[in-house]
């Protein structure tokens, strides 16, 4: 695992911070965690976390600052993915999925997936792309009165170049 400051040195420590309602985690290597006031004497830590998650906070203030927009997880803008090539944490692919999307084709790279599926989900996939289910689905929702799930049966037929 990398460390969560500098992203390119092997993180040898872990922190983590719990207070009311939320928990941040920080993975450090052992420069960054030098850098932030964190010490080994005698076989015992001297922690200051004040001067450690004081850091990061500036972090996401000047960022917010700037007015990139910034994951909530880990304070990584789109600015950084593009840098580094690679996202700060899982939630930024949700946070930047647009972003993302748009680089990926930029780059001739289609995102949608063509390999073959496995057993278990053929049979759902192919229940929800058979017309004459899409149908029967239509005509039941229509028939119960939900038009939401009516559109949407009716907009999947459609993308199949079946009229409904």
């Amino acid at each position: 695992m990398k460390c969560d400051i500098c992203r390119t040195r092997p993180a040898v420590m872990f922190v983590q911070q719990v207070s009311k309602g939320s928990t941040i985690e920080l993975h450090l290597c052992d420069v960054c965690a030098k850098e932030r006031g964190f010490t080994q004497q005698n076989g015992h830590s001297d922690l200051s976390l004040s001067n450690l998650f004081s850091n990061i906070l500036n972090k996401k203030d000047a960022q917010i600052n700037t007015g990139q927009d910034v994951c909530p997880d880990c304070c990584f803008s789109f600015s950084d993915i593009k840098k580094f090539r690679k996202a700060g944490c899982s939630s930024c692919y949700s946070f930047f999925r647009t972003e993302i999307i748009s680089l990926l084709r930029g780059e001739g790279i289609e995102i949608s997936y063509t390999g073959p599926l496995p057993e278990k989900t053929k049979k759902v996939y192919t229940r929800h792309n058979n017309p004459n289910n899409l149908k029967k689905e239509l005509a039941k929702a229509i028939q119960q009165e939900d038009y939401e799930m009516a559109a949407y049966f009716r907009d999947r037929l459609k993308s199949l170049g079946v009229e409904p």
